[in-house]
């Protein structure tokens, strides 16, 4: 996959990602790439948006600006076989799960 700044490899994409709660700005304009074979990690304090990022990427929230791609596949696209290849393809555990 390329993604579109031209990079191969690159098999999550985030750009202008904009996450509110009301006034509360979560996440304004992030821009995040993950490369095929990359370990990354997340870190941060309690209520800094790591968790609204990954739900954010997984589909499972809707943010309120910006572009998202996960595996060559529209990340904000509602259609089943989108939503399905992203669901297959990926696994997350969180804290205390």
């Amino acid at each position: 996959m390329k993604a579109e700044n031209g990079n191969a490899g690159v098999i999550i994409s985030v750009r202008n990602l904009s996450n509110r709660f009301g006034t509360n700005a979560v996440h304004e304009d992030l821009d995040l790439d993950v490369y095929r074979g990359e370990i990354l990690g997340v870190v941060g304090g309690s209520g800094t948006g790591k968790s609204v990022l990954m739900r954010s990427i997984l589909g499972l929230r809707t943010p309120d600006g910006g572009t998202i791609e996960v595996l060559g596949v529209d990340g904000l696209a509602r259609d089943d076989a989108s939503r399905l290849h992203i669901e297959r393809s990926t696994g997350v555990l969180f804290q205390d799960g």
